[in-house]
């Protein structure tokens, strides 16, 4: 190696540390922007290899916080279309700034600018943010985005030479640009859940993985619910009697159906339907001997329990476990398989083409309450885990309840001679519990019609002697 070419490698290794040295300077500068430092701007270095250095890092980040934040990850390139989205929207602000300053250079600092701060943003959102309890998630991420741009309102103010009209319609479009982003947010990610390799979405025969046959699945669902179905006994005329239906309908978490299971339990034991029960459940534990929690069971199950009733005395308790949305749908996820969510509208129906007259409708959801409205009539109780607009906690996959099922299971265990007793004294027991855990209340709604309510005293008599 001659002299010559020793000194062009070490002037390249030279240039190369450079390089990282002003990468790390210019993120250093990217910290402090995010705390609106305005002092930063001039020590920038704006280069073509600092905004390739920068992307690179930007996507190192996220494909580091994402795996981070993932249960049993799997790579997957779905990441790249985000980001590069993400860039053409910020590339597009740069033109528009660069064309209505006139100054061509201008692009090339805005996108430094831009991407300086972006992989604290991932990490912030990736590492804290998915990290907040569902109560505080959403003003969580409100925050988050008002300060995401207002620093960049901060950015562009200082290179427009204090314009706030301009920073403020560049704000505008970055925010318009990167709307479909932002409200599939979770799309920026290069991982997801490998959930074959997971005892929640597979099913075990030795050390044998068996993938579910979605076609025997359906096949499956007339032998599920006939054998469901054919345990339940008519009722006896002259008394009223309780018809438990438990629905668990979302696979994503063990929690619904390990509730639904113990809610029937304690109804078997407690309120006398131990020959009068049946359940719907969504897991791949209990898809081979369960029937599943689907729209079309239920409406089934509802129209074939009414057969067994007798519909001017007994009384329907219809139980229903899953997430809930904030248009009032109830999920209904069955791992592969393409459901139809529920609708207050679809219950409704399923019960009046049945001829159910008396019901005791309890629903274990997120924003639970706006189901009322539609439900309600002269003989039904409804018992609702949150208010129209609040969410409810307790929905993590190693728990053996929601909050509210485990406030409900509790009573009609102590006292299952008051219904309505029973069901305050539930409502006040999740106010003290989400007190004492610094939750914002969920607000759980209880509506009772009249004709109910001198219904219940009838129940209530039959189940003290039961």
């Amino acid at each position: 190696m001659n002299w010559t070419t020793s000194l062009q490698k070490e002037s390249k290794l030279s240039t190369l540390i450079k390089e990282f040295h002003s990468l790390l300077y210019n993120l250093y500068c990217g910290l402090k922007l995010l705390a609106f430092r305005s002092d930063q701007l001039k020590c920038l270095t704006v280069s073509h290899d600092q905004l390739f250095l920068l992307l690179i890092c930007y996507g190192l980040t996220a494909v580091i916080a994402t795996y981070w934040i993932t249960e049993r990850p799997v790579f997957e390139w779905y990441g790249l279309g985000y980001l590069g989205i993400e860039l053409i929207g910020i590339l597009l602000i740069g033109f528009l700034l660069a064309k209505f300053s006139r100054k061509k250079d201008l692009i090339l600092k805005f996108l430094i600018l831009v991407y300086c701060i972006s992989p604290f943003l991932i990490l912030i959102f990736s590492l804290i943010l998915s990290k907040l309890p569902d109560g505080y998630y959403l003003l969580g991420y409100l925050v988050f985005l008002v300060w995401k741009y207002s620093t960049y309102y901060h950015i562009v103010l200082q290179i427009q030479d204090q314009n706030k009209i301009t920073a403020l319609m560049m704000t505008c479009g970055l925010f318009i640009t990167a709307y479909p982003l932002i409200i599939h947010s979770h799309t920026l990610t290069f991982w997801y859940e490998d959930y074959y390799q997971t005892n929640e979405r597979s099913i075990y025969t030795g050390d044998i993985l068996n993938y579910v046959n979605q076609e025997q699945l359906y096949y499956d669902q007339y032998r599920l619910l006939h054998n469901a179905l054919n345990l339940i006994h008519p009722g006896a005329l002259g008394k009223p009697e309780i018809f438990f239906v438990g629905f668990g309908s979302d696979a994503t978490q063990d929690v619904f159906m390990r509730e639904t299971k113990h809610i029937q339990n304690a109804s078997n034991a407690h309120l006398g339907t131990i020959d009068r029960s049946m359940v719907m459940i969504n897991n791949v534990k209990t898809m081979d001997s369960i029937p599943l929690a689907t729209s079309t069971n239920l409406a089934l199950s509802l129209a074939h329990i009414s057969r067994k009733m007798n519909l001017e005395e007994d009384v329907l308790f219809l139980y229903l476990t899953s997430h809930g949305s904030s248009n009032h749908e109830l999920a209904v996820n069955m791992w592969l398989l393409d459901l139809n969510d529920i609708r207050p509208e679809d219950i409704k129906a399923y019960l009046d083409e049945a001829g159910i007259r008396w019901r005791v409708i309890l629903i274990s959801a997120c924003y639970s309450g706006g189901f009322i409205q539609k439900l309600q009539n002269e003989n039904s109780l409804i018992f609702t885990a949150a208010a129209a607009d609040k969410t409810s906690f307790g929905c993590v996959n190693e728990n053996e309840f929601t909050y509210f099922g485990e406030a409900l299971f509790d009573q009609i265990k102590r006292e299952p001679y008051s219904l309505e007793a029973s069901f305050k004294m539930a409502i006040e027991n999740i106010k003290q519990r989400e007190l004492s855990e610094d939750l914002p209340h969920s607000e759980p709604q209880l509506f009772i019609g009249n004709m109910m309510l001198d219904k219940l005293k009838q129940l209530e008599q039959e189940i003290r002697f039961h």
